[in-house]
């Protein structure tokens, strides 16, 4: 399994752009501002795109991305995502104001972009990677992934707060190699981020220490770029944080 985190942050002006992740060369995990780390014929490559919400910070680049793809194109572009996200997208985004709609471009029967809907809890293959989503509670409609390829597993926690309901889906995920989990806050913002949705370092660990089988790797992503430097320090200099990979 290939992975390539081309953008973590929880928003912009941190050490990356937000959140992006290439699996292989062709498939994405969100399309954030990370996503122009790669170049056009790299963008070229992409042949889905698998969201888990529709925050700005994890769509900003789809609409540019696709736009950069006319002449390149033998099949459209797949966004693989939950009927909410993809309501908001043709609503508000690809509605031929904010961006042109790109599953009528440049024609209805070739169009740069195809939407498939996903379920959670229903698992569905792209060539030799096998994704489930699986829901987590967010401020919207939320998911989620679990990647297997090769007897590695990945899984991509999304935007979420912690919760007895997302414990129990980790576990049922384990064994896990690699947990890519957020933690957008500090504890001094524990309110803040459990009304909008997110964890803070000590919310994520009790997470963590809840599952059965502690995965073999931990990421963490999505820091707040006006806390990622206090966020940082608190991983640099507590103890039982320090063996986790804090994503930039």
């Amino acid at each position: 399994m290939k992975i390539k985190v081309l953008g973590c942050s929880g928003g912009i002006g941190g050490s990356s752009g937000s959140t992006c992740i290439r699996i292989d060369k062709h498939i994405l995990l969100d399309a954030g501002s990370g996503l122009a780390a790669l170049s056009l014929d790299e963008m070229r490559n992409i042949r889905h795109v698998i969201l888990s919400h529709a925050h700005i910070d994890h769509i900003c680049a789809l609409p540019t991305f696709l736009a950069n793809l006319f002449e390149h194109m033998t099949a459209p572009v797949t966004v693989h995502a939950l009927p909410e996200t993809i309501k908001v997208l043709q609503d508000c985004i690809f509605n031929w104001k904010v961006w042109p709609d790109f599953t009528q471009l440049p024609s209805a029967d070739k169009p740069i972009m195809a939407f498939k809907e996903i379920e959670p809890c229903i698992s569905f293959t792209i060539d030799d990677y096998q994704f489930t989503p699986f829901s987590v509670e967010h401020t919207v409609p939320t998911v989620g992934t679990s990647v297997r390829s090769n007897n590695k597993h990945f899984v991509f926690s999304a935007d979420t707060k912690s919760s007895a309901a997302l414990i129990q889906k980790l576990n049922k995920f384990s064994p896990i190699d690699i947990l890519m989990i957020e933690c957008a806050f500090p504890d001094r913002y524990a309110e803040l981020a459990a009304q909008s949705g997110h964890l803070t370092p000590t919310t994520m660990a009790e997470t963590i220490a809840a599952l059965t089988v502690p995965p073999k790797e931990i990421w963490v992503t999505h820091l707040k770029p006006s806390y990622e430097a206090e966020l940082r320090d608190v991983f640099a200099t507590t103890p039982a944080y320090q063996n986790w990979h804090v994503l930039k």
